[in-house]
């Protein structure tokens, strides 16, 4: 696991401004480091189901950065948008959950939000390859996501596939090689899954854990549909 990041997006009635001076106090003793928000390309769902991905009013307008001293581990919040992320160790769904749900219990208060219009979950695992397994189809499979052709590259691939599994969801996979490094002289292979639910829920707590963990549970039998045995193997290796 390289990344995971979740991402809650809200309406709210509140016209009160978020200030840096009054949001730090409630960060400071684990995300000490205020850090500058990039600017991003924002994806629309339409209710009419049809993806477009287009400039649009920056999302991270307004929004303020606490990481970790360590870079690994950042909360972000605006009057739009609260997003955790973690380039740390994973450790685990129920650890993970618990910690983005405890910093959006602090962060609720100061952005009050009327409802959640976008719930998203993402995964990006690195796999490095060995001399022994150096193909793509060592470490992934087949499945309905991912085409045979794609799994039967020798060389080159990078494939990417979106799909809505149902309305006002969206599921994106994309799966590509990664050149040699330090790390991994043999080169990796990044298998990037997005799940993202642009249903409109109330913003209470339960309403939010709900869709959590449906997100997670798909995003995990994407993966696990396309895990080989090898990769199953390596993954139950770094388990114990």
């Amino acid at each position: 696991m390289v990344q995971v990041t979740c991402e809650i997006a809200y309406t709210s009635d509140s016209e009160e401004k978020l200030h840096a001076a009054g949001l730090y106090p409630l960060f400071w003793d684990e995300f000490s480091d205020l850090q500058a928000v990039p600017m991003t390309m924002q994806v629309l769902l339409p209710l009419a189901g049809v993806l477009q991905q287009q400039p649009a009013l920056n999302p991270n307008v307004g929004a303020f950065r606490f990481a970790t001293d360590d870079g690994k581990r950042f909360v972000q919040l605006s009057k739009t948008n609260f997003i955790y992320q973690s380039n740390d160790q994973y450790p685990g769904w129920e650890s993970f959950r618990a910690k983005l749900l405890a910093l959006w219990k602090l962060c609720a208060p100061e952005v009050k939000p009327s409802s959640i219009i976008k719930v998203g979950l993402r995964y990006i695992n690195r796999i490095a390859k060995t001399e022994t397994q150096s193909s793509l189809s060592d470490w992934l499979q087949p499945t309905s996501d991912l085409p045979e052709t794609l799994i039967a590259s020798k060389e080159h691939f990078m494939g990417r596939i979106e799909s809505s599994p149902q309305p006002s969801h969206l599921r994106l996979i994309t799966v590509a090689a990664e050149p040699p490094g330090p790390d991994w002289p043999q080169g990796t292979i990044i298998m990037d899954i997005d799940r993202i639910s642009a249903e409109q829920l109330e913003s209470d707590s339960t309403k939010i854990v709900e869709k959590l963990d449906f997100l997670h549970e798909d995003v995990w039998r994407s993966f696990s549909a396309a895990a080989t045995t090898a990769l199953k193997d390596r993954m139950s290796k770094v388990a114990k």
